[in-house]
């Protein structure tokens, strides 16, 4: 019978009389008998009872697998079939929504009615005041932090704002490597991932493109990490591998990109707004919770990276603070008792896995140890960390410590002994000659009542003695390979043989001020400026001998021991200019400066002050027949104005006024 047929049999009233429809017919007999269940449903409804329809719990293996199931037990079909394990789980959970769900459903309603009532008036408060937390859409997730940092900062030496903001809004590519890093236009899905996956790794915006940061970890590791010598490279890179909360922290990778960047003119544009990144995230994990999630190497590490661009870039107050920031990390985790016996003070860190992992810990360290030094030398304020504090031994030798090969160090105490420097490291050395920077600064700025400067026999001149002797006999006992020539390849060791020669003068002057002062003998005197005649000629040579190499991979406080020479040179033209070897070392240190701040801006700093000095002794500098160029750049630099710095451990010849240092 067809559907239209059996529809005429029944009458148009039937679809309109309930009573009617309570009465069916019987139902049309198959071939297949129908199940138990049915029937007796069929027959309970004859009989006008009304019993609940039993419900079919499916196995636990049919559900989690998403598959029909019979329900028969012991076994169903489906697991008798593919002869697994049936079971059934009797208690059934609850569906539908939790408890409170529908009332809370209810008040975000009436809270979108309402918004949606006053939304001609909040558009108007809008425009006046600027966005709300309302306003920000899921495409933006950067924006919902509060007060989020300008990237785009003004920096004459670079670029225009508008030049910066133009470069920002062009797609990354080599030659536009800029666009990458536009929080605003930047697509955050195009990386594989959403802007909410992002969010939940701790990131504000997307990394740079994974070649970009290929190229910048070989520019760190290439260049910048033998004169930073902290962290080491093969566990660096795996980590990055590694899940996301085991790997090295954004601020440190920021940090490492910004001086890679710093040096390379492909990037060069790149490294303010690395820098910019590298604070922002580093204070971030400051802020969490109780700031118990900074209490790791890698932040220690990050804030000396920071605090080492800021030098180079004349941020004087930021980066004094940055390494009091990073010297601090590494007191409160212990790393200056690493090698301590019987250490009763609270621990912070886990002990280390391996030699490896505690010879990065001492490098960590021994970094933050010599920027405080070089901090403290060029302003005359306070170091951080006092040698009688200090256990922890001295920095293995580099090929060492990539090898993860175990190899003893000595300690500070006995690498200041008559023979200690025989058996230093490159980084080592450095720790040594920062060691004796700071020893000096206090020898200049922590008299004591008793130093009786007026007697060479007092404590003042047997303090300058002794330094003296530990400058000669760690320069006579160089080992071979921390010497020049033979290791012009290793920065560190270029560094190393120049600051023996810059304390040296610093020692020196200190002594040729207070000979003058007490009227004392002139041979006291005499001797002095010639040893710092002869440490300023030092100087030069080897200036000269590394001149060819590449520049850009030196210490950025090298800059500070070409000052100190150059300054010497000075004082002593005053007197005799018709000197030519020392007029010729003079312009050749110059020059050097004039290329060497292109790299490193911190050297214009100290080559605006030899212009002063020049200026104020009446020297007219020439080669051939053009003034020597020691050129100021046209924007502001940023350092301290002279009337404002402190005196530092520099002290003139006689008849001069101290000298001022950054």
């Amino acid at each position: 019978m067809s559907f239209s047929a059996s529809r005429q049999s029944v009458g148009d009233d039937y679809f309109n009389d309930l009573s009617q429809q309570q009465q069916q017919p019987p139902p049309i007999q198959q071939d297949n008998p129908p199940r138990l269940e049915r029937s007796e449903s069929s027959g309970d409804r004859e009989n006008g009872e009304t019993l609940p329809r039993p419900k079919r719990i499916a196995c636990i293996l049919c559900r989690k697998r998403k598959l029909k199931c019979d329900g028969a037990k012991p076994s169903c079909s489906t697991c008798s079939r593919l002869k697994h394990d049936c079971a059934y789980d009797e208690a059934r959970k609850k569906s539908g929504p939790k408890r409170g769900y529908v009332k809370a459903l209810e008040a975000r309603l009436a809270q979108v009615e309402t918004l949606l009532k006053t939304q001609d008036s909040s558009e108007t408060v809008t425009s006046a005041s600027g966005p709300t937390y309302q306003d920000i859409t899921p495409n933006e997730p950067m924006e919902t932090t509060p007060d989020r940092p300008d990237f785009f900062v003004h920096n004459p030496r670079r670029s225009t704002p508008q030049e910066s903001q133009d470069q920002f809004n062009q797609p990354f590519t080599d030659q536009t490597s800029l666009g990458l890093l536009d929080d605003r236009n930047f697509d955050l899905t195009s990386g594989g991932g959403s802007p909410w996956e992002l969010m939940s790794l701790g990131l504000d915006e997307a990394l740079p493109p994974q070649e970009v940061i290929d190229e910048l970890h070989n520019i760190y590791f290439g260049k910048i990490h033998m004169s930073v010598p902290m962290v080491h490279r093969a566990r660096y890179l795996a980590a990055l591998n590694l899940a996301p909360h085991l790997r090295p922290p954004v601020c440190l990778r920021y940090a490492i990109w910004c001086i890679a960047a710093s040096i390379s003119e492909k990037y060069n544009n790149l490294s303010e707004i690395f820098y910019l990144r590298a604070r922002r995230y580093a204070e971030y994990d400051q802020m969490k919770g109780h700031g118990e999630g900074i209490l790791t190497v890698a932040h220690a590490q990050c804030w000396i990276l920071i605090a080492t661009y800021e030098f180079k870039l004349m941020y004087f107050p930021r980066a004094w603070l940055s390494v009091g920031k990073g010297g601090r990390m590494c007191q409160m985790m212990g790393l200056h008792r690493l090698d301590g016996k019987g250490l009763d003070v609270k621990q912070c860190l886990l002990p280390p896995r391996d030699w490896t992992e505690r010879e990065e810990r001492r490098r960590t360290f021994w970094m933050a140890f010599c920027e405080d030094r070089y901090a403290s030398i060029g302003t005359g304020w306070p170091v951080l960390f006092e040698e009688k504090d200090i256990l922890t031994n001295l920095p293995a030798s580099e090929e060492s410590y990539q090898m993860s090969r175990a190899t003893s160090s000595k300690s500070l105490p006995s690498a200041l002994d008559p023979s200690g420097a025989a058996s230093l490291s490159s980084f080592a050395g450095v720790v040594v000659l920062a060691c004796l920077f700071g020893r000096n600064l206090i020898h200049l700025h922590r008299p004591d009542d008793g130093d009786n400067d007026e007697d060479l026999n007092g404590p003042f001149w047997k303090r300058h003695r002794n330094m003296d002797n530990i400058l000669l006999n760690t320069a006579l006992s160089l080992p071979g390979h921390l010497r020049l020539p033979a290791g012009i390849a290793d920065p560190n060791i270029i560094f190393l043989n120049m600051n023996i020669h810059t304390s040296t003068i610093c020692l020196h002057q200190a002594a040729i001020f207070k000979a003058d002062k007490n009227r004392m003998p002139a041979a006291v005197s005499a001797e002095s400026k010639m040893r710092c005649l002869t440490a300023a000629a030092e100087i030069a040579s080897i200036m000269r001998t590394v001149s060819h190499t590449d520049l850009s991979a030196m210490n950025p406080f090298m800059s500070f021991c070409l000052y100190v020479s150059a300054r010497v040179f000075v004082q002593y033209l005053k007197a005799r200019p018709e000197d030519e070897q020392f007029v010729a070392s003079l312009r050749f240190l110059l020059s050097a400066m004039n290329v060497i701040k292109r790299q490193n801006p911190l050297t214009e700093s100290f080559l605006a002050q030899l212009e002063v000095d020049l200026e104020a002794a009446g020297m007219d500098i020439r080669s051939g027949g053009d003034r020597v160029s020691v050129t100021r750049s046209p924007v502001r630099i940023n350092y301290f104005p002279l009337s404002s710095r402190a005196r530092a451990l520099f002290f003139p010849f006689p008849g001069q006024q101290p000298y001022i240092s950054i």
